[in-house]
């Protein structure tokens, strides 16, 4: 398995149910998922918890996602999954300057940290300015993780409106990002 590469053991499981493809990426990256867990966790117990957890929702979520780039795809996913069990404790997160470093997967120059606040900034006003369905659509896949057919379901639209509603977001968010780069000079 070790001379596969990452999309390969992804379409393995995908396409056979092959358990041992996505036990041995999941094993390949435990340290990633454990070190996200303990970022947000800060406790062990629920790192080590959570870690399992996150093998319960790959398993799932990974037949209904179309997944290019699995770590970074499985960070995200993992990332979300510590946001809404703290969400569920009733805790509240603050966003510094660390967390927009640690969601990098280049190590960023300290002086490059405007920019990557800019970029955000400028992509969260991007989002705001999107029309309705496209901005739920565009919230539910990347930063809930959830499936077309789950947004679907809680949009009660069919799964191919999702899948424009997501596609006219994305195709906006790319123009509204591009003008703003070309205002502030960003390449």
């Amino acid at each position: 398995m070790s001379q596969l590469s990452d999309e390969q053991l992804v379409a393995r499981y995908r396409d056979g149910d092959d358990m041992d493809a996505l036990a041995f990426l999941f094993d390949k990256y435990l340290d990633l998922i454990f070190g996200v867990c303990m970022k947000y966790f800060k406790q062990p117990q629920d790192s080590e918890d959570g870690t399992m957890a996150v093998f319960e929702v790959l398993v799932v979520k990974l037949k209904t996602h179309d997944v290019h780039n699995f770590k970074s795809w499985l960070y995200v996913l993992t990332k979300h999954y510590c946001l809404q069990k703290l969400r569920q404790r009733g805790k509240t997160l603050t966003k510094n300057s660390e967390d927009i470093l640690m969601q990098l997967v280049d190590e960023v120059h300290p002086d490059d940290v405007y920019l990557i606040e800019s970029r955000e900034n400028g992509l969260r006003e991007c989002i705001q300015q999107l029309p309705a369905d496209q901005k739920r659509t565009v919230q539910l896949f990347y930063f809930e993780s959830q499936s077309y057919v789950e947004i679907a379901d809680t949009m009660s639209v069919d799964k191919e409106k999702v899948r424009s509603f997501i596609q006219n977001g994305r195709r906006n968010l790319r123009v509204c990002m591009n003008k703003k780069n070309g205002e502030q000079g960003i390449k």
